[in-house]
């Protein structure tokens, strides 16, 4: 078969890595995907990691702010199935690429919007920085240094993570737009905020009373949960997790005595508690400290819990792993040679994905001879998808684009069901089977919510006769099945694709694996941040100093919106011939995808940026400085900028670095720039912010023209206006816990204003109700509960 978006149209208007992004992903499951350069521009002008988002496309030149380019602009709006831009309001409207003025226009088109910051006020006008969208996101704080303070980010995986949530954002809207009878387009927004949201999920859930771990970030966020250094100067992440795993950790380390330390008192748990866990840490760190890297990676290994050593990008890249996954593709380039880069992420088995082409100059068209045939007309979906008219709405209610499809997600901890999460934020019903021993994630009440929240839950013992009966007759009924089991489990307990194609060819199953297959992981657990320790991601913020990891959920998060992605595709492929397919992805893809620029390789590459010991930017004039009260992130990357900060601060004229022959502004702006982060420069700025809050500081900067935001702290998201003009946040009841703050959603859809306001529910909430929904009778739902087959939660 084609792929799964062959015929689909993308114009890909973005100026940036997040929409370039989304539109590749869009281009490797077969879409035509066209994007427009401005007229004199190169392949590599985003620097090497446009080899890799521009894969597949046709390149385009084209002046939008003249006549012809204008003309030329619409006629392709007109011809496009989706739109995919950036940057801020003002942008959007100075080329007429608004949602309100295109949907107006073309009202079956898919209008992507993929800003890096959030388009609310204050800080929605700003210019797209990375450092200003990490700042005011909270992204900084969470990848907090070993001191505890903000750092800056040097890789950019809000943009990656972004790339990936918009993707599958554009992939609900098409599928969304076939299913309803009015063929309708949408508006969606996907901000930096957004992806931010995403990996921050757990965290930015709070409720009265919880526990939230006291150490400070850099090595980890719990005694059991960090990165140690061994005797060898090299480190290692411990990745124990549940209580069972930190139990046997305690057995291969020989340490049950911390235990017994005051406030742990025998429960992993209560090291999260301020002050507790800092004496378990020390221990942990001088028995670590006592053998080589080498030693305590079989030790643990042989025993089950999960580690990793803190490695390279290059180790990463050259490795067993990568290449067993088809993640390291080798291509010739017409100009640079033999060029290696990210492979496909995303695989379905019945609709591959393609490859066609680098970006080179090869691949530019003129503007005149693309899609100068009318867009053609999808083919109808068929019948089974749209026979109970789920999906059609009514002319003043678009329905939520997935609404009439059900999902059964089978995984557990976040990776695999975030994809469901995602599924069931853009309308979705998802039901959770679980087993009789439940998902071992839910002794985090509050992270299982923010994964969960709206959801239905079933509990069938799929290791009896007649729970295996009515979990097939639960497959009969589904679309999608998701889960993140390790392999061989799926075949061992029946819910292999093969088993599950034979009960239902409709069905389209989504596989998350940590390591994949075939390789020296395979069979191993995995978690966040043992994926960040081995792709080199934490050794690269670290830089010289020591690995650095992010409290993000940054390959959970990256892998659940992948695999979403492809069961997506795979959805839209279905409605050619009404089968079903398996969609496969795993956490090293993700790994990969989340530094997919810094992994692209060939002959005179220039290195990828790498931070250091706690790392704030890279010159004076781009980094996150210290005030009275707080951080602010100053992001001066002009002449201009760097020119309105010398005389906001008053520097011109003084000694030291900020002088030149000639003085005045512009001469202290020149050297700035020069500057080094940890220059003299950085100092005289930091010590004329010194009596100012960030807030202060911030108002102070950007009222003289200097791009400048206050960081906003761990938890400083409860109270922030910024996140409750960009709606991120609302408020939800959950019966044991109370109020709760929860992520509201990860997009925001034009006229679509409903949310999950459910809570997470209990194991088997849901048993009788969903069976009664197969057509089970009372009696049999009795007789199966009283064998065991499938439970409900014990009274009250």
């Amino acid at each position: 078969m084609s792929a799964a978006y062959d015929g689909v149209r993308v114009l890909d208007a973005s100026g940036a890595i997040a929409g370039a992004m989304a539109a590749m992903y869009l281009a490797d499951q077969g879409a035509d995907v066209v994007r427009l350069r401005p007229p004199g521009s190169g392949p590599l002008d985003e620097g090497p990691g446009q080899l890799c988002w521009d894969r597949n496309k046709r390149l385009c030149a084209l002046d939008r702010a003249s006549p012809t380019g204008a003309a030329q602009l619409r006629r392709l709006l007109g011809a496009a199935d989706v739109l995919v831009v950036d940057g801020t309001p003002d942008d959007l409207d100075d080329f007429g690429l608004d949602p309100g003025a295109v949907l107006a226009t073309h009202p079956g088109l898919i209008h992507l919007w993929l800003p890096l910051l959030a388009p609310a006020a204050p800080w929605g006008r700003l210019p797209a920085d990375p450092l200003l969208a990490d700042a005011v996101s909270s992204a900084s704080g969470e990848h907090g240094s070993y001191d505890g303070h903000p750092l800056a980010l040097v890789t950019p995986i809000v943009a990656y993570g972004q790339a990936i949530l918009g993707a599958t954002a554009a992939a609900a809207a098409l599928l969304g737009r076939d299913r309803d009878r009015a063929g309708r387009g949408q508006a969606v927004l996907v901000s930096g905020l957004h992806a931010t949201a995403a990996m921050q999920a757990a965290s930015l859930t709070d409720a009265e009373g919880i526990l939230r771990a006291s150490q400070p970030g850099g090595g980890g966020s719990s005694p059991n949960y960090r990165l140690y250094r061994c005797a060898d100067d090299r480190w290692l992440y411990l990745g124990a997790l549940t209580e069972p795993l930190f139990l046997t950790a305690l057995d291969v380390l020989d340490l049950f005595e911390v235990l017994t330390l005051p406030g742990v008192d025998g429960s992993m748990m209560n090291m999260l508690r301020p002050g507790v866990g800092a004496p378990v840490v020390e221990r942990f760190a001088a028995r670590f400290a006592e053998r080589p890297l080498a030693h305590w990676e079989r030790l643990l290994t042989e025993a089950g819990v999960p580690n990793a050593p803190a490695q390279t990008r290059d180790e990463w890249w050259a490795g067993d792993v990568v290449a067993s996954n088809g993640m390291r593709r080798l291509h010739a380039h017409p100009e640079l040679g033999q060029v290696e880069i990210p492979g496909d992420p995303v695989r379905l088995g019945r609709t591959p994905g393609v490859f066609s082409h680098l970006p080179s100059a090869q691949a530019f068209v003129d503007a005149a001879d693309v899609w100068a045939d009318p867009r053609p007309t999808p083919p109808p979906p068929d019948g089974a998808d749209n026979a109970d008219g789920a999906g059609a709405g009514s002319a003043a209610d678009p329905p939520a684009p997935l609404a009439g499809l059900r999902v059964l997600d089978l995984g557990s901890f976040v990776a695999g069901p975030f994809g469901s999460t995602l599924l069931a934020d853009y309308g979705a019903e998802v039901i959770k089977v679980e087993g009789p021993h439940g998902d071992p994630y839910r002794i985090y009440t509050v992270s299982f919510l923010a994964f969960h929240k709206g959801q239905d839950d079933i509990v069938v013992d799929l290791k009896t006769p007649a729970g295996r009966e009515t979990f097939h007759d639960l497959v009969r009924s589904a679309d999608v099945l998701l889960d993140n089991v390790r392999p061989g489990v799926r075949e061992r307990i029946g819910t292999d694709y093969a088993t599950l194609a034979a009960i239902n060819p409709r069905l389209v199953r989504g596989t998350v694996t940590a390591w994949g297959t075939g390789n020296p992981l395979s069979a191993t657990p995995a978690f966040d941040p043992l994926l960040q320790a081995r792709s080199g991601l934490i050794a690269a913020q670290g830089g010289a100093g020591a690995p650095c990891q992010s409290a993000m959920l940054v390959h959970d998060i990256g892998t659940g919106s992948l695999v979403a992605f492809g069961i997506l595709a795979a959805l839209y492929a279905r409605r050619r011939d009404g089968l079903g397919q398996e969609v496969v992805t795993t956490m090293v893809n993700s790994s990969v995808m989340m530094q997919a620029g810094e992994f692209v390789r060939y002959t005179g590459r220039p290195a990828p940026a790498v931070g250091g010991h706690e790392y704030v930017g890279d010159t004076a004039v781009h980094r996150l400085h210290p005030c009275m009260q707080g951080w602010v992130a100053v992001a001066a990357t002009t002449p201009e900028h760097t020119a309105a900060l010398v005389t906001a601060l008053g520097l011109a004229g003084e000694g030291g670095e900020a002088r030149e022959p000639g003085g005045g502004e512009d001469a202290g702006a020149a050297a700035l720039l020069r500057a080094p982060a940890a220059g003299l420069a950085a100092d005289r700025i930091t010590a004329a912010l010194a009596g100012l809050t960030s807030a202060e500081a911030a108002e102070l900067l950007a009222g003289a023209g200097v791009p400048a935001a206050p960081v906003l702290g761990r938890g400083g998201f409860l109270a922030d206006p910024w996140f409750a003009a960009a709606g991120i946040l609302t408020r939800i009841d959950e019966p044991d816990l109370g109020p709760c703050t929860v992520v509201r959603r990860y997009a925001d859809w034009s006229g679509i204003a409903r949310e999950v306001t459910a809570a997470a529910p209990p194991p088997g909430a849901g048993t009788r109700r969903i069976l009664a929904g197969l057509g089970y009778s009372d009696g049999r739902i009795a007789e199966l509960l009283t064998a065991g087959a499938v439970r409900e939660p014990a009274a009250p």
